[in-house]
């Protein structure tokens, strides 16, 4: 492992040191700008927060005549923005380093679920999920163009990205609403970064619209493989401060996983930080998995100096 992390910082190094010599040759420069939707897979945040509705409808199960309205919608779409530095070697053929940010994220009111014992009292749980994947990738990547007329090129680009700071952060809430809107509150909280060497790929292809010489408009779709585990964080549950709350206070530190979780009644299978896992299904605890795989579409403009 530490031979490969010296490998990885011997390449970012290299790169860094040959910005330099590109810019003294004689090698044309230019910047791309660029923004857009972003899909991404999201790994187990989807099935480990859906988990967590299950649970629900299961431990306060409604008794009959009672109802569960609403619940769990996966959460998949985000954005993307960022720019490159392109060194142009020829007219087709260009080397660059760039960098972004990428972010899906949801709050509480799609994710939402109310569990009536009984519609007519006006009484009902409530669970609600906040829910934030981020990143900052850092890539360095080879941009080919192909002349299709003198106003349009079709492009391409594929490299390798380092992901700086991709996090994982939740809040989920349940909530025993009352006639007068109060009642106890439990509030599940989980903050999980990766520390660690986050190496993914990215791949892309567009249409640029030369206006002038130096500027031009383009639209591309763009794919990134970026699937990682190893989060580590905290997750911690917290009652109301005033009418207290539903489930077990505790404050958990460690790895991410996508596990049972005994702590909590019944121990459903949720995607949580936790000190001391039980054992998973094949001996060992289930690291979660956060995949920033996808696509985007995104839009921008390319300067050429």
């Amino acid at each position: 492992m530490k031979i490969k992390k010296n490998s990885r910082l011997i390449a970012v190094a290299l790169v860094l040191c040959l910005i330099p010599s590109l810019a003294l040759a004689t090698v044309k420069i230019s910047l791309k700008l660029q923004g857009g939707l972003a899909y991404l897979q999201a790994g187990d945040v989807n099935p480990g927060t859906q988990a967590f509705f299950d649970w629900g409808k299961t431990y306060f199960a409604p008794p009959p005549g009672g109802k569960i309205e609403g619940g769990y919608t996966a959460l998949h779409w985000g954005y993307e923005f960022g720019g490159d530095i392109i060194f142009e070697l020829s007219p087709k053929i260009g080397i660059g380093i760039g960098a972004g940010y990428l972010q899906m994220s949801r709050d509480a009111p799609p994710f939402m679920m109310e569990i009536y014992d009984d519609p007519l009292e006006g009484t009902f749980k409530e669970f609600n999920v906040g829910t934030k994947l981020s990143a900052i990738p850092i890539r360095a990547s080879l941009f080919l163009s192909l002349p299709v007329s003198k106003k349009i090129d079709i492009t391409a680009n594929a490299g390798i990205s380092y992901y700086l700071q991709p996090e994982y952060h939740a809040d989920w809430h349940v909530f025993l609403v009352n006639t007068i809107w109060t009642g106890p509150i439990s509030r599940l909280s989980t903050t999980a970064e990766k520390k660690t060497a986050a190496i993914g790929l990215q791949g892309g292809v567009g249409v640029e619209g030369k206006f002038t010489q130096t500027m031009g408009l383009f639209i591309e779709a763009q794919g990134r493989y970026a699937k990682f585990r190893g989060f580590s964080g905290t997750s911690n549950s917290v009652p109301d401060e005033f009418n207290g709350g539903i489930l077990p206070s505790f404050s958990e530190t460690g790895k991410l996983y996508y596990n049972s979780v005994p702590l909590i009644p019944n121990a459903p299978r949720l995607i949580m930080v936790q000190s001391a896992p039980p054992a998973g299904p094949g001996g060992q605890p289930r690291l979660a998995v956060v995949d920033f795989s996808g696509v985007s579409l995104q839009a921008g403009v390319r300067i050429r100096f």
